[in-house]
C-alpha cells in the first residue's frame, strides 16, 4: 500500500520554492557578520536585523506551507484510492474499476532530493508527483508528496499491478 500527504492547493509548489529561497537568505548576513570582523557596529546591527527579518519571513511562509499539506492523506492500493483526514477518518474512496483512464508520470521521486533538483526548484521548475483520474470525460488531478524511497517503490509496484490487471494507463 502506498501512503503520502495529499496536496490540496497548487500554491504549495510556489511556497515550497519560496521556502527554499528563504532558507538560503539568512546566509548572506551571516557571511558579512562572520567574515568582516573589522566592519562598523552599525553594519553588524543591520546584518543581524536582516537575519531576524529573514527568519520571521521563513516562519510565516512555513505556516502557509503547512496549511496546504498534511491535512489529508492519500492511500493507494491495487483496487482503490482512499483519501483520509489527518485523524485517519476516511473521507472518500475511489474505485479504480470505475475509472476510464489513469494518467501517470514517468518517474516518481522525493522532491528536493538532489542538488540538481534543488537548483531546478530555485529556478521555478518544481518537482510534482501526481496522478490524473479520468471518469465520464472529466479529469481529477491528485497531487501528493512522497517522503521516502520505500513509498516510491510501493507506488511503482502498484503501477505494475495496474498494468497487469489491464487498467487503461497513460504515462506522461
Amino acid at each position: 500500500m502506498f501512503k503520502a500527504k495529499l496536496i490540496e492547493n497548487e500554491n504549495y509548489y510556489k511556497l515550497r520554492s519560496k521556502q527554499l529561497l528563504l532558507i538560503l537568505l539568512p546566509s548572506i548576513p551571516i557571511g558579512f557578520i562572520v567574515n568582516f570582523y573589522q566592519i562598523s557596529i552599525w553594519v553588524t546591527i543591520l546584518m543581524i536585523g536582516i537575519y531576524i527579518v529573514a527568519i520571521v519571513l521563513m516562519i510565516r511562509n512555513l505556516k502557509q506551507f503547512n496549511s496546504h499539506i498534511g491535512n489529508k492523506q492519500i492511500e493507494i492500493d491495487e483496487e482503490e484510492i482512499r483519501i483520509k483526514s489527518k485523524k485517519g477518518v476516511q473521507e472518500e474512496t475511489i474505485n479504480l474499476n470505475e475509472i476510464e483512464k489513469i494518467i501517470l508520470k514517468d518517474d516518481y521521486s522525493i522532491p528536493q532530493e538532489t542538488i540538481k533538483e534543488v537548483g531546478k526548484e530555485l529556478m521555478g521548475n518544481t518537482k510534482q508527483n501526481y496522478l490524473i483520474l479520468h471518469k465520464n470525460n472529466t479529469g481529477r488531478k491528485l497531487d501528493f508528496e512522497i517522503d521516502s524511497h520505500y513509498m516510491v517503490n510501493q507506488l511503482n509496484k502498484i503501477i505494475e499491478s495496474w498494468n497487469s490487471k489491464g487498467f487503461n494507463i497513460e504515462k506522461i
